[in-house]
């Protein structure tokens, strides 16, 4: 019997992930999705297919200047080809700098120097995901190993999970990742182990034809990828932002435009831009970011953007899903009836009128965003309109 045959008799049934509430104009009033009164949120999601530390550094300094925190994915184990890191011996063995440089790919957190390296953006607020457990196919017990091998470096697991080249390794879900005949399936362990995931499949970015393939959320109506839930079981997984084919250096200046940027800032957007920092982000000549990408990244830090890890813009967008609004002319209450605090809650009040609570005004910003601050698990609150 083939995978996907047995899948759709073995994988139960499962609810579809709710899509979050597209911003409308028109709503009187509306639960912003970003903290803080920030009209949008942008971050990188970087496949780590061919890193190397050396090469990241110079990336890495770039966006720590101009305050844009990333999800960074790495490897665990070295793959089969790199014969659990003897391949360095033939990196090493060149008299030429660039091949020194250049050479080192798929460096996994084993390597000593790369863990030190992931470590240091970990403390500098950058968040580490796994790009599965190796560059070739990992069995059950390779993921297992990886997740707990992980948490002994960063004393957690991690936040997120991608999949790597799912046309070559068995472990992705559509490969036999969800076959649970399979000594390559790991479905239930992604569940357990919940990161939030991102397969290697047809709905992992938007298609190539959408006009606004740049913001997931136009494209989607949220990141949350429903399609994964449905046909895998995969309970916590994300699309991302982007087109296939083009997640380098030269995709990102073209996606990311001044346009497009300023589209984002205005319809309140969302962009967990699918990439790959090895390719084409760096001048070979100058071993640093291209000058065209950092003048188009500062462009972008200029904007009041929410500029976080993948990780933490799902889990807000999660927790923000359980929260409601109830109003009339007068009055209006705000519950959260989910079971995790929401941190700098925003409103938006497209008539730009402001709230009152126990004598404090809260007036809407030039956008119509209102900051209220914290709202508890289980909350209400309650306003007056004036």
């Amino acid at each position: 019997m083939q995978f996907g045959k047995l899948r759709e008799i073995l994988l139960p049934h499962r609810k579809e992930v709710p899509a979050l509430k597209p911003y409308d104009p028109l709503d009187e009033w509306s639960v912003s999705l970003y903290p803080n009164g920030h009209p949008f949120a942008f971050t990188l999601v970087h496949d780590a297919d061919g890193a190397y530390s050396q090469r990241l550094s110079p990336l890495f300094d770039v966006f720590d200047d101009i305050g844009v925190k990333i999800t960074a994915t790495a490897f665990v184990f070295w793959a089969e080809w790199a014969d659990n890191g003897h391949i360095w011996s033939k990196w090493r063995k060149t008299e030429s700098k660039d091949d020194e440089f250049f050479a080192p790919e798929c460096v996994p957190l084993v390597d000593e120097i790369e863990r030190e390296f992931y470590m240091r953006l970990a403390e500098r607020g950058h968040e580490i995901g796994m790009h599965t457990p190796s560059e070739t196919s990992s069995t059950r017990q390779d993921i297992v190993r990886a997740f707990e091998f992980f948490k002994q470096v960063f004393g957690h697991y991690p936040t997120v999970y991608v999949e790597h080249s799912a046309s070559e390794k068995k472990d992705a879900q559509r490969s036999e990742g969800s076959a649970p005949e399979s000594v390559y399936y790991n479905t239930d362990l992604l569940n357990s182990y919940a990161p939030w995931v991102w397969l290697d499949d047809h709905w992992g970015v938007p298609h190539k034809s959408h006009p606004r393939f740049y913001d997931i959320r136009a494209v989607n109506g949220s990141p949350f990828n429903k399609q994964a839930t449905e046909l895998y079981g995969i309970n916590k997984a994300f699309h991302r932002a982007g087109k296939w084919g083009e997640g380098d250096g030269d995709g990102f200046l073209a996606w990311y435009s001044e346009e497009n940027i300023d589209s984002l800032e205005k319809n309140r957007g969302l962009a967990l831009v699918y990439t790959h920092l090895d390719k084409k982000w760096l001048d070979r000549g100058t071993r640093k970011m291209r000058g065209a990408i950092k003048d188009r990244l500062r462009y972008l830090a200029s904007k009041n953007g929410w500029f976080v890890p993948a990780g933490t813009i799902l889990d807000r967008l999660r927790a923000v899903q359980k929260i409601n609004l109830y109003h009339n002319e007068r009055s209006l209450r705000i519950v959260n009836n989910g079971t995790e605090k929401v941190d700098g809650l925003t409103l938006i009040s497209s008539k730009r009128r402001s709230l009152c609570r126990g004598g404090e005004r809260f007036s809407p910003g030039g956008c119509g965003e209102i900051a209220l601050g914290m709202i508890g698990a289980g909350e209400t609150l309650s306003f007056k309109i004036v």
